[in-house]
């Protein structure tokens, strides 16, 4: 099985690297010559023709063989890859792996930052949102002095800061000690995985909304939290001064989706996002120094002077 799998994300990630396409013959000598093929082995057409029709359903993409040019093979709706965060990057991180193995002397060479928080429960959570199953965790958060019981609806998974988050409504009232009947709360709330102890996915079944969309959920959000009842979405004006190139850091690699380049002058910029000043939000600041001034609004201006207040009196 895995070498199937690999075989396929390999044939998708040539036809994706070839844009004019590929005949059946160039895959075929490819993958005879390819370091993941220990066996050496070809392609024959049926087994080829089993995996473009695998692959089509798999990435919901369209692969034709244009006669006119050679019996070419090539992705139609690259956009669909594109567009999807999740297939690129399955298919960079395949490709540069395949590379990596391919060529010997860049091992040691490619460091990846590791996420090492939470795999241990990551494969069941997925299970669980694949079969629309409710999960009942024992959950410890920092502020508890033991775990408590927590039955959810896990509507997605997010990774935030080298941590994976589950996401979704409860179904059970917060912070209880003992379990409580399955009464639908309502409440969306994040649980880091790495805090959670036993997990189980249970028999009881749950309907994702078809109006809930991941992406606008967390579209005021600078990473996990989202606490409407407790932060306000806020126009937040940052001027970053040119020190160690902050606004050149800040153009490249944009604070928020929101982010937009407001004014600049002599040594300094302004960027404006829209978005709930959260906790991760200041931090995310405070990194920064000096290098950057929140402008406005004075709430979040406040919070960082008495940030910065704490800092000072650290030292």
């Amino acid at each position: 099985m895995k070498d199937y799998l690999q075989r396929q994300i390999w044939l998708l990630s040539q036809l994706y690297e070839n844009p004019r396409g590929l005949t059946r013959e160039q895959l075929s000598e490819r993958w005879k010559n390819s370091s993941l093929n220990s066996l050496g082995t070809t392609l024959p057409p049926r087994t080829f023709s089993d995996s473009i029709r695998s692959i089509e359903s798999a990435f919901f993409i369209d692969i034709s063989c244009n006669a006119h040019d050679g019996y070419r093979y090539k992705i139609e709706n690259r956009a669909t890859i594109d567009h999807d965060r999740i297939k690129n990057w399955l298919l960079s991180s395949f490709a540069v792996n395949t590379l990596l193995h391919e060529a010997g002397g860049l091992t040691g060479r490619v460091i990846y930052e590791d996420i090492p928080s939470g795999n241990d429960h990551l494969l069941q959570v997925l299970k669980a949102m694949h079969s629309g199953r409710i999960l009942r965790l024992d959950y410890q958060d920092y502020f508890d002095q033991k775990p408590r019981m927590v039955v959810m609806k896990p509507y997605l998974v997010r990774v935030f800061r080298k941590r994976w988050y589950v996401v979704g409504p409860l179904v059970n009232k917060p912070r209880t000690e003992e379990p409580t009947e399955l009464t639908n709360q309502g409440i969306i709330r994040r649980y880091a995985l790495d805090r959670v102890g036993h997990l189980e996915v249970t028999d009881k079944k749950f309907k994702m909304p078809q109006n809930f969309d991941a992406e606008e959920y967390f579209s005021t959000a600078f990473g996990i939290i989202v606490e409407p009842e407790e932060y306000r979405v806020e126009t937040i004006r940052v001027k970053a001064y040119d020190v160690n190139h902050r606004p050149d850091y800040l153009r490249s690699l944009p604070l928020h989706p929101s982010q937009r380049e407001t004014e600049r002058g002599e040594g300094y910029s302004v960027f404006e996002v829209r978005l709930a000043p959260t906790y991760d939000f200041i931090q995310e600041l405070l990194s920064m120094g000096g290098e950057v001034e929140v402008l406005s609004p004075p709430l979040v201006r406040q919070e960082m002077k008495r940030r910065a207040l704490d800092l000072y009196q650290r030292y």
